[in-house]
């Protein structure tokens, strides 16, 4: 569960999150929703430790989020950002494979590579493993990320935007 209490961020003297507090349970699809600039992928960067926020704390299983260390809440935690760029040459199944970097550390082991065939399969994605990402069309970039989160294989999943190019 990921509980975050008197959560505020600015820029500036622009107030984009003001105190706001909620919980995410387990196993449950939860929503944000709201206008364009309302604060929803700060709110989840902040939750995911890529943005420092200004006041409040955020919980993941009763822990304060900053004290995980990067490996540990990488095996916890995943995030799919609302856009997604790569600038190395890399196929497809090598994308996915960095969804396994918190458990092999580059070193991926037999059952690393099934759980990467696992997430190709369900992102359909299989017959374009070893396409180049800079390659696909959109949907199918996008898609290759989602199977790189899927691979991370964590607890909690945080998409922004997960359907942009579908």
């Amino acid at each position: 569960m990921i509980t975050f209490n008197e959560i505020s961020k600015s820029y500036g003297s622009r107030v984009i999150l003001d105190s706001i507090t909620d919980k995410i349970t387990p196993q449950a699809i939860t929503a944000l929703v709201g206008t364009n600039g309302a604060g929803k992928s700060t709110l989840l960067s902040i939750l995911s430790r890529l943005l420092e926020k200004d006041g409040g704390s955020v919980s993941l299983y009763d822990k304060n989020i900053l004290d995980f260390k990067n490996k540990e809440l990488a095996k916890k935690l995943s995030i799919l950002r609302q856009s997604n760029n790569v600038e190395l040459k890399l196929t497809v199944r090598e994308l996915v494979g960095f969804g396994r970097f918190p458990y092999s550390q580059g070193r991926l082991t037999q059952r690393d590579q099934e759980i990467i065939d696992t997430a190709l399969e369900f992102s359909e994605l299989k017959e374009h493993e070893n396409d180049y990402i800079d390659e696909l069309s959109g949907g199918q970039r996008q898609r290759a990320f989602l199977a790189m989160i899927i691979a991370q294989d964590t607890d909690v999943i945080l998409l922004y935007e997960p359907l942009n190019n579908l």
